[in-house]
């Protein structure tokens, strides 16, 4: 009996296990005698999120995509590999599968094969962590990132895979930062939308936390445009985080302690939030500063310290320390006048802003070209003036 032969004869075998899959297994074996590898290719795509047909996926890899694997588009051939490797039920085992798979993109003779090794590489690197072979998975996803900032024209998948899995590990180090600037990078490179409602909503709680509580993290609005963050309104249970991000990107103080005693029986149940207590109420001290900044004029950004004393709700000693802590953090640029009681801001970390934001600005520029418009009309009032005399 021919290769062939047997590829075929294993199909007709599913066919009749799997009378749900009968004919578009069917139409498999009709592909695959034409050598139609793109349309092949597609079904198999088509057939891999249904959890009936995953029940058999490993032996039909072992049995059938194994014939042609060297033939079709290697990353679409990762692609499939990787939701083989989440049938087994070890991570060993999968970690296996994945390492002979790599070794076949290698050895298939076809170009290009870096994306796809890298794409597979990253899912060995999940599966270490949930080993707990921390070592291993930190240098994969090093070698990773340093691989992918080298490449050009990169899958999007390939990007998602990198960005997610050094997600993973961040948050398992509680590398509140890292795990926040990751996902959010992850998330450029997918569409959200398709994400499982579940995981959609565990990844928006997760990285609201993650910008709370990340160190040097006081732009917020990026993350508050992005639809992902659309799920905690849709869950009771996570308004309340959707309300804390609002109130830190406004830098509003006063809203936050309102906050905190309205939610707080839910607040006192996140461990991380109640460990951190104090860095949290330095960050929207921070916010509430640089929001008072940013919402005056550049020429009128000479503001007294008992102005800024008043917004954060600080005597002057920890408002000359609150102008310190920003000044070092880089989050303002300026000079504190001790004699006359004053700081002269001459600039503030610019923000992504969200739409009402956006509206205020214009009313700003709006009000700036009034004025530009009067000081024109004047002067030309006064040259004709002039001209008339």
């Amino acid at each position: 009996m021919s290769s062939n032969d047997i590829y075929l004869s294993w199909l007709e075998s599913a066919q009749a296990k799997n009378p749900k899959y009968a004919s578009q297994l069917s139409q498999l074996g009709g592909y695959y005698k034409q050598k139609l590898w793109h349309q092949l290719t597609t079904l198999v795509e088509e057939l891999l999120p249904e959890a009936e047909f995953q029940s058999f996926l490993i032996s039909f890899y072992d049995n059938f995509i194994i014939a042609f694997a060297h033939r079709i588009n290697l990353l679409k051939l990762a692609q499939i590999a990787e939701v083989t490797a989440k049938q087994y039920k070890q991570p060993e085992q999968a970690i296996q599968f994945l390492v002979g798979v790599n070794k076949q993109i290698t050895e298939s003779g076809q170009r290009h094969t870096e994306q796809p090794m890298l794409f597979l590489r990253m899912h060995i690197a999940e599966y270490k962590l949930q080993m707990g072979s921390t070592d291993e998975c930190k240098t994969l996803i090093e070698e990773g990132k340093e691989t992918l900032d080298s490449m050009q024209n990169v899958d999007p998948a390939v990007s998602a895979v990198v960005h997610y899995v050094r997600s993973l590990y961040y948050k398992y180090e509680n590398s509140f930062a890292e795990f926040y600037k990751s996902s959010l990078l992850y998330l450029a490179f997918i569409s959200s939308d398709k994400l499982p409602q579940e995981q959609k909503r565990a990844l928006a709680v997760d990285i609201s936390l993650a910008a709370l509580l990340g160190e040097n993290i006081y732009n917020f609005g990026e993350l508050l445009q992005h639809p992902i963050i659309e799920v905690l309104d849709s869950v009771k249970d996570n308004r309340w985080l959707k309300e804390m991000l609002e109130c830190f990107h406004a830098g509003d103080l006063h809203r936050y302690d309102e906050l905190c005693t309205k939610h707080k029986s839910v607040l006192n149940n996140q461990p991380a939030l109640t460990e951190n207590v104090h860095q949290l109420r330095q960050k929207i001290t921070i916010l509430c500063l640089m929001e008072l900044i940013f919402s005056l004029p550049a020429q009128e950004r000479t503001i007294s310290l008992d102005t800024i004393g008043q917004k954060t709700k600080l005597e002057v000693d920890g408002v000359e320390f609150l102008l310190m802590k920003t000044l070092s953090l880089h989050l303002i640029e300026g000079i504190v006048d001790q004699v006359d009681g004053n700081v002269k801001v001459s600039w503030v970390q610019p923000r992504v802003l969200t739409n009402p934001q956006i509206s205020a600005l214009k009313d700003r520029l709006d009000g700036w070209i009034g004025k530009v418009t009067s000081a024109s009309l004047a002067l030309e009032e006064g040259s004709l003036d002039v001209m008339v005399a």
